[in-house]
C-alpha cells in the first residue's frame, strides 16, 4: 500500500528533524533506508493481501528501530551550529497592497514581487501561515526562516480572472501560485486582509475567489467593513465594524472565522476602547481577534521570544528603500546571528545558550540550548 510506505517516510522525517540535503547529512542515510523498506512494503502487499498486516507490521518495527538508531548518532549540537538555528531570532512580516505598473507607496509591480520571492527562497526563507507564526507552530526545514507574506486591502490586482478565466499571471495569487508550481518548498501562504462588500473588485466572483483562498491554504483576515479609522469610533462602532465584516464573510465562505485584524492606518482606538477590537458582537454576529499588525517599519521578535507580543506585530514594506524589504534583507544578511533559522522541529525552541533569557517563560519546557562553538 503506497498509504503506508508515505507514512513511513513521513515518520522518519518527523523523527529526525528536516535538514538539508547534503551528502553527509545523517537524515538523508534515513530516507534512503526509508526507500527502501517502502519498496519491501510494496512488493509485501502486492504478492499477499492475507499476510500483509502481519508483514507491514514487521517491517514498521524495522523502521522504528533505524530511526532510533540514527538518532542516536546525529551530533545535533553540531547541526545547530552548522545551521546558526536561532528560534528567538527576527522575522520579517512584509506588507504589501497593490500590484502595479510602477511601484509606489506600499505598491510593487508584478516583475517586483517575483523578484522579492526569488530572492526570499534564494536566501533561504519559507512561507508560513499568520496562524501559524502568531501560535509558534511554525514548521519549516532546519536552517531556514520563516517568513509572512500580508496583503491589504483586497485590490483587484491582488486577485483577478484573465479572459480565459484563469487566474491572472500577474495578480498576487497568480505569482504565488506559479512560485509555488516550481518551488513547493517555499509554501504558499499568505494572508489577505479585506473590508467591504466587494474585495478583489469582481462583484459577481467574490464567493468564488474567497472559497478559493481558503481551499488552498491562505488566509482571510479583517481589515474592518469600512476601512474606518478605529480612533473615531465608539466601543459599540469598533464592534459594529468588525462584526458586519465577520458576517460578510461567513456568508461567502462558509464556518469561516477571521481571527487577524490590520489596523486601517495603522490607528488603535484610545487604550479604553482596545477591548473591543479583541472580542464583541453586533446583531447575531461574534467575533475573536488574536493577532492585530501594525502599518510596518521593522522586523519582528520571534513568537517564543519574551517581547512577543500578538495584538501589535511590526511588518515592514516592500520595495528597496531604507527600512523597506531589501534593506532588511541585506541587514539580516550582514547579521545573521539576528536572524530567525528553525531547528526543524515545531515541538522544540532551539536558540544559542547566550540567548536563552531571551525565550519566553511559556517555552521554558520545550527549549533547547547548545553552545556556538566547539570550545565553550
Amino acid at each position: 500500500m503506497k498509504k503506508l510506505s508515505l507514512l513511513l517516510a513521513c515518520l522518519l522525517l518527523t523523527s529526525c528533524g528536516s535538514v538539508n540535503n547534503t551528502a553527509e547529512n545523517p537524515v538523508v542515510e534515513v530516507v534512503s533506508e526509508a526507500e527502501n523498506l517502502s519498496e519491501e512494503i510494496d512488493q509485501v502487499t502486492e504478492n499477499s493481501e492475507e499476510n500483509d498486516q502481519v508483514d507491514q507490521e514487521v517491517l514498521v518495527e524495522e523502521v522504528e528501530e533505524v530511526v532510533e538508531e540514527v538518532v542516536e548518532e546525529i551530533d545535533y549540537e553540531a547541526l545547530y551550529r552548522e545551521y546558526k538555528v536561532n528560534e528567538a531570532g527576527k522575522v520579517l512580516v512584509i506588507m504589501y497592497h497593490n500590484l502595479a505598473d510602477k511601484p509606489g507607496t506600499y505598491a510593487s509591480t508584478p516583475e517586483l514581487f517575483r523578484k522579492d520571492l526569488e530572492r526570499l527562497y534564494a536566501e533561504g526563507y519559507r512561507t508560513v501561515s499568520m496562524t501559524d507564526f502568531v501560535n509558534n507552530t511554525i514548521d519549516i526545514p532546519m536552517g531556514t526562516t520563516p517568513v509572512v507574506l500580508t496583503f491589504d486591502d483586497g485590490s483587484k490586482s491582488n486577485f483577478y480572472f484573465d479572459e480565459n478565466g484563469e487566474i491572472a499571471s500577474d495578480s498576487a495569487v497568480g505569482i504565488l501560485n506559479d512560485f509555488y508550481a516550481e518551488h513547493e518548498d517555499f509554501g504558499r501562504n499568505a494572508i489577505f486582509y479585506l473590508f467591504g462588500t466587494n474585495p478583489f473588485r469582481e462583484k459577481d466572483l467574490v464567493a468564488e475567489k474567497l472559497n478559493y483562498l481558503v481551499e488552498n491554504g491562505y488566509e482571510i483576515g479583517t481589515h474592518t467593513y469600512g476601512h474606518d479609522n478605529l480612533k473615531e469610533l465608539s466601543g459599540e462602532g469598533i464592534e459594529k465594524t468588525l462584526a458586519r465584516n465577520e458576517a460578510f464573510i461567513e456568508s461567502m465562505v462558509e464556518g469561516y472565522d477571521m481571527i487577524h485584524l490590520s489596523l486601517p492606518y495603522g490607528i488603535r482606538p484610545v487604550e479604553e476602547l482596545r477591548k473591543h477590537i479583541w472580542s464583541g458582537s453586533y446583531e447575531e454576529t461574534t467575533y475573536e481577534i488574536i493577532s492585530a499588525v501594525n502599518v510596518g517599519w521593522n522586523p519582528v521578535v520571534s513568537p517564543a521570544h519574551v517581547d512577543f507580543n500578538p495584538k501589535s506585530i511590526n511588518r515592514i514594506t516592500c520595495g528597496d528603500d531604507e527600512a523597506e524589504l531589501h534593506f532588511w534583507l541585506d541587514q539580516l544578511a550582514d547579521r545573521p546571528e539576528r536572524r530567525y533559522y528553525s531547528d526543524g522541529d515545531r515541538n522544540t525552541v532551539v536558540v544559542p545558550a547566550s540567548k536563552a533569557e531571551d525565550v519566553h517563560e511559556a517555552y521554558k519546557d520545550q527549549l533547547i540550548t547548545y553552545n556556538e562553538s566547539e570550545e565553550e
